[in-house]
């Protein structure tokens, strides 16, 4: 028998609350999908290092709308303002989203204050991906990295992540290690309108500039 009792219309689909249950998505169309976009952005490039800046600008895109998602579903919209406390973010909520779990783990740099890492054992874009000997410092994680950078630089904590093999005794393939190295504002802990009203165009660290410009709309 068909239920008589009323549905709920929604105008406009922006109206519709964000659903909190668990969504899942197959692992082999992700592989798919991922190896189609690895693929397809190799022939557009002349280098290792261009493919992976372009692997790192689709994950950026991704990791901006990750925060977006889980700031406005899970936490008011509310924003992470502490430094410890958006890589807690990262390292757990962000990873279990994306990959069913928390990272393996997340450490500080011993040699620089402005370094932290996180670590996986088997990340999951680089299990399903064979590297040609031709392609062998390409690392997959370059997308991963985007995604953390995405995260981060929209949480108002600009960073530059890159992807890297660590080789580890005992076990036949590497592990891969996702290092943030934050801006000197933010180990410095400047505050945002500090930097909105600096009258600076833009930050010069480790041979990078961030543009202030794209932070001033998070100040308050």
């Amino acid at each position: 028998m068909i239920g008589t009792g009323k549905i709920k219309q929604y105008a406009n689909v922006l109206d519709k609350p964000l659903g909190k249950g668990k969504q899942e998505v197959s692992l082999s169309a992700f592989a798919f999908l991922f190896s189609e976009l690895v693929q397809y952005n190799q022939t557009q490039v002349d280098n290792i290092s261009e493919l992976e800046t372009r692997l790192e600008d689709a994950g950026y895109a991704v990791g901006a709308r990750v925060l977006e998602l889980l700031c406005h579903r899970d936490k008011g919209n509310r924003r992470e303002t502490r430094l410890l406390g958006i890589l807690s973010f990262v390292h757990s909520t962000v990873w279990k989203v994306l990959f069913g779990k928390v990272a393996d783990s997340l450490e500080k740099g011993t040699e620089h204050e402005d370094e932290y890492m996180i670590s996986e054992k088997e990340l999951l874009v680089n299990r399903f991906i064979s590297i040609p000997k031709d392609m062998g410092t390409f690392h997959c994680g370059a997308f991963v990295a985007g995604i953390v950078k995405g995260v981060l630089e929209n949480a108002g904590f600009p960073a530059v992540v890159t992807a890297h093999f660590v080789p580890v005794e005992g076990q036949q393939r590497p592990r891969t290690t996702i290092l943030i190295k934050f801006a000197e504002e933010v180990i410095l802990g400047w505050p945002m309108s500090m930097l909105c009203n600096s009258g600076k165009e833009a930050v010069n660290f480790s041979g990078y500039w961030y543009g202030i410009k794209d932070y001033r709309n998070k100040c308050s």
